[in-house]
């Protein structure tokens, strides 16, 4: 098994539930408020983590009480804590609001995760070295989210970039990732192109694989997925469950993407895990207590349907 390495964000999510979302200037009465951990590095860590990977995280939390919520978590799932590093500065909230269709609307303060600068990533390097894979997204600095890729690169990691929160990446580090993971909305302004449709997904995944990026592996929700690369050009089907609670989904595919990888599973097969995974974790409320086991997922995949792969 490959030695997975999470750069990434800590966010406390704060979730107001609500029959629907408020106009602009109106005021609704919600149904419930909740607390979860979340963050896109800590989802992605701990999902990892659940489904037996071998994992470690680096980011910063604050030196208050939600810092050290994620810490204790971090320890219960048998997660190193050595490269976490605090910070004076507040651990990140996110304000989640989420309509009775389970979609959700999500506001992020990300506090201490952009505390963590390039005199830390330094401290980093040697875990980094010391891995196989980099799975990392973008609620930290850009700066050392892009020196990071292009180190694990050189250093012969397989990187696997999840560009959310969306945003343009620099075309010179587009050769260094290995796995590029947006959803339709991510892959469109990427690359300045329409992807409301496969067609367009796909053409929008093409201009992204003759820049440089290896494998472009689109989420469609539960669409399923969209996997572009130099011997696939293909749609994987999703699964059909009773979606109540979409946060944290993309991060658990992301998240069984690289454990997948890690266990040296064929691309195709590897995104069909993820769609499990990624499936699983909308049936369930709040992020990291979505995320999914090992054996639960196999329990998933067992009793559907085999998806489909649809050559394009």
């Amino acid at each position: 098994m490959k030695k997975i390495v999470i750069l990434g964000s800590c966010v406390t999510d704060l979730v107001s539930r609500m029959e629907r979302f408020p106009n602009a200037g109106e005021s609704v009465v919600g149904e419930s408020f909740q607390t979860f951990l979340g963050g896109k590095g800590a989802n992605q860590c701990v999902s990892i983590a659940r489904l037996h990977g071998e994992v470690k995280m680096i980011g910063k939390v604050g030196n208050d009480q939600f810092g050290d919520n994620f810490i204790r978590l971090f320890k219960e799932e048998n997660i190193d804590t050595k490269d976490i590093f605090r910070s004076d500065i507040s651990t990140g909230v996110g304000n989640v609001q989420i309509d009775k269709s389970g979609q959700n609307r999500i506001c992020i303060i990300l506090g201490a995760n952009l505390d963590f600068n390039l005199d830390d990533l330094t401290d980093v390097k040697n875990i980094i070295q010391s891995s196989d894979i980099l799975l990392t997204q973008f609620e930290m600095q850009e700066e050392v989210v892009l020196a990071a890729i292009k180190f694990a690169k050189e250093n012969n990691l397989i990187t696997i970039v999840n560009p959310a929160p969306a945003r343009k990446i620099k075309e010179e580090y587009l050769k260094y990732i290995d796995f590029l993971t947006p959803n339709e909305f991510e892959l469109g302004l990427l690359t300045d192109m329409k992807t409301s449709s496969l067609e367009e997904c796909l053409e929008a995944s093409k201009k992204l694989f003759e820049q440089g990026v290896k494998n472009i592996v689109t989420t469609l929700g539960n669409n399923g997925a969209l996997l572009y690369s130099q011997d696939n050009k293909v749609h994987i089907s999703g699964y059909d469950v009773n979606a109540v609670d979409t946060v944290g989904a993309g991060d658990s595919f992301n998240g069984a993407l690289a454990y997948a990888l890690s266990n040296n599973v064929k691309i195709i097969d590897a995104i069909k895990f993820a769609n499990a995974m990624g499936a699983l974790t909308t049936t369930k409320n709040g992020a990291i207590p979505s995320l999914h086991h090992l054996e639960e997922v196999k329990a998933f995949i067992k009793n559907n349907k085999e998806l489909k792969v649809k050559t394009l």
